[in-house]
């Protein structure tokens, strides 16, 4: 469930003055030089095996693009964003005076932001969509709410499961459970990441800026107002509301309290929460009042950890830093750290981004914890569209290595090593080019990739370029 309590999308007209601030630091630090790539599309047609899952959740392939992968779903909510904002920014280029040129922009871009996160494709969309992933890697069917076009509101739900479905993958597959609870907020910081690494990659300079305090205050605003007692309120009025229709029940509820809650008791059966209030099925739903303390101190401090996504100078306007000057060209760099929530704990993430007039980089630093123990031993590089074979072909490889929990465990104090190589592949045709991916995994955690266990995944797709 996506909820926004005491975040900026509950009440947007009430945060108009931060966003008008925002606009202003879009336009005073508003860059003018040639784009590299100006928008940039992304369509990524195949995932397999995940659509192997999918098709059986739905029952025919077609169908099965119903329930799109992380990637696919990540796909469509990057396009959403950065279309919309490359046409503010078209729309006002006329305009000469810079700083007017900046606030035109930045100003469509909160006011389109705003009105359109509750809206299919939008952040809360991409939310839902990648709880549904999980739920669709263990063949469990579900509907998203977001797409009955549910404007502004608060509360959407991933719905229409039985007991029996939500019952098996509990009892059986308790690090996909887990899973599960907070795989929304790991799409909108995987948004926020994606986002950043084009606009830093490909020079687009589009106004993300709003959006970027949008989801960053959002989700972290999630995490932090699942303690408070009010949510006890709130989750009896939704359990009242539901009533007797087990269809009409989100698959958990309130996402954080029920994520904690199977972490510190991952031997209860799901059965043992007891009867739903109105008499039928179980009840799904947990509440502050059904923490303890050490459970509810550790998701407090789950909150007080996501302030750090607010490090980065993007959030400022600065999408890249010139690091030096050099006969050859400019080098820029930039960084951003992350807190992201995970099956076992937590995963605080170091991005780092470094280009030449000769090679695109990213580094990402990992630090993996669980109830007690720092696995700090994760390492991530990767280099983007470098030109191979006179230009013809752009090669993206990518190399993980990491010490996480052993078997996912937010207990234990052993750690397990394991790693992620993958490559992608573009063919450079002009405006449409093709691409095919391949990535495999030992068993472990990696952000936007559905598949805990080993993993050999192929995707495929198309990207558009305008320039």
């Amino acid at each position: 469930m996506k909820t926004i309590t005491h975040t900026i999308t509950w009440h947007p007209w009430r945060w108009m003055p931060i966003f008008f601030t925002l606009c202003l630091t879009g336009a005073l630090t508003a860059q003018r030089s040639n784009d590299t790539i100006g928008l940039l599309l992304d369509f990524p047609l195949l995932d397999i095996p995940y659509q192997s899952y999918a098709s059986s959740t739905t029952g025919g392939f077609l169908s099965g693009y119903a329930n799109p992968s992380m990637r696919q779903s990540l796909g469509m909510t990057t396009n959403f964003y950065s279309a919309a904002h490359f046409g503010a920014k078209q729309a006002f280029r006329k305009i000469d005076n810079k700083f007017l040129r900046g606030l035109a922009v930045y100003g469509a871009a909160t006011v389109f932001d705003l009105f359109t996160i509750t809206a299919p494709l939008g952040n809360a969309w991409l939310h839902e969509e990648y709880h549904r992933a999980v739920l669709t890697r263990r063949e469990v069917s579900s509907v998203n709410e977001v797409n009955r076009f549910p404007m502004g509101g608060s509360v959407f739900k991933v719905y229409r499961i039985t007991d029996a479905d939500l019952q098996r993958m509990h009892d059986n597959h308790q690090n996909d459970w887990r899973r599960l609870q907070v795989a929304g907020k790991e799409s909108e910081l995987h948004l926020l990441q994606t986002l950043q690494r084009n606009d830093f990659f490909y020079n687009q300079k589009l106004p993300h800026i709003p959006l970027y305090w949008l989801v960053t205050f959002s989700t972290g605003g999630y995490v932090r107002s699942s303690v408070k007692d009010d949510f006890n309120t709130r989750v009896d009025e939704m359990n009242e509301k539901d009533g007797t229709d087990i269809s009409l029940r989100d698959f958990t509820g309130p996402d954080y309290t029920a994520w904690v809650y199977s972490l510190f008791r991952p031997q209860v059966r799901y059965s043992a929460r007891g009867v739903h209030p109105s008499g039928v099925g179980i009840n799904r739903y947990i509440k502050p009042a059904d923490l303890t303390q050490e459970e509810l101190d550790f998701l407090k401090k789950q909150g007080r950890l996501q302030w750090l996504n607010l490090i980065s100078p993007t959030l400022f306007g600065f999408s890249k830093i010139r690091l030096k000057s050099a006969a050859e060209g400019n080098h820029y760099g930039n960084f951003a750290v992350r807190s992201v929530i995970t099956p076992y704990g937590n995963d605080i993430m170091l991005d780092v981004w470094y280009q030449s007039p000769r090679y695109n980089l990213f580094f990402v630093l990992h630090n993996y914890f669980n109830q007690s123990e720092n696995f700090v031993a994760g390492i991530e590089a990767g280099m983007v569209d470098q030109p191979i074979l006179r230009g013809k072909l752009a090669v993206s490889p990518r190399l993980m290595m990491w010490r996480q929990p052993e078997g996912l465990s937010f207990s234990t104090s052993e750690g397990k090593l394991g790693g992620l190589l993958g490559l992608g592949m573009r063919a450079n045709l002009g405006l449409f080019s093709p691409y095919l991916e391949v990535e495999g995994k030992t068993e472990g955690w990696v952000m936007g990739n559905v598949f805990l266990e080993e993993n050999l995944s192929v995707r495929g797709g198309v990207r558009l370029a305008i320039r």
